[in-house]
């Protein structure tokens, strides 16, 4: 899954960049600076260890939109959730986990009306899960995951936008357990409701 999507990205990459030399009067291909900050609502689901075993505290992200195709955005971002253990049966002698992702995105930017944009966006990302208990470290997860949603943008300013999202959220991480308890601790699944600041 993750080759056939990065493969979609460099493949779209390149054929804009083939067709703006092609084109240049009408320079379809630039730098972007969309820097994003917010706060993340997230909301597990389904039979894992975040899900079930755990309780999701408010979360912080950011998003670096660096390049412009069109109205295609390139960009990257990274993603911090703490939690606290819920269930000790499941979680063992953890007090509280840590969820990180770093990712690659594309955006498209659809505009509503002056001041209102929606951008649907895909992307595709490293994930880490660390397990923490009393400031020492017992060890992590890694993985990737997969990301769909979209962002409601309000101009506030010349140079600042209000936004609101959604982002659909599922992660695959290694683990290394009897046969049982793999599909438990394999996967996460969240819903993020996002809040944030647009500088642009």
């Amino acid at each position: 899954m993750k080759f056939k999507v990065l493969f979609f990205l460099f493949f779209l990459f390149f054929l804009q960049l083939s067709y703006s030399q092609e084109t240049e009067n009408k320079k379809p291909v630039k730098f972007n600076h969309d820097i994003r900050i917010n706060a993340i609502i997230p909301s597990n689901f389904g039979d894992n260890y975040l899900a079930k075993a755990n309780d999701a505290k408010l979360g912080v992200g950011t998003n670096f939109s660096f390049l412009r195709i069109y109205d295609f955005k390139l960009g990257a971002g990274y993603d911090f959730i703490p939690y606290s253990i819920t269930d000790i049966t499941l979680a063992g002698n953890i007090k509280r986990s840590e969820f990180h992702t770093v990712y690659a995105d594309i955006a498209y930017e659809i505009k509503i009306t002056e001041k209102l944009n929606i951008e649907p966006y895909i992307g595709f990302g490293g994930a880490k899960l660390k397990f923490e208990s009393d400031g020492r470290s017992f060890g992590n997860q890694k993985g990737n995951n997969f990301r769909i949603g979209f962002n409601t943008d309000y101009k506030l300013a010349k140079r600042l936008s209000a936004f609101v999202a959604i982002c659909y959220l599922d992660s695959k991480l290694d683990i290394n357990t009897s046969p049982e308890f793999i599909s438990f601790y394999d996967n996460a699944k969240m819903f993020q409701f996002i809040i944030g600041l647009k500088i642009h």
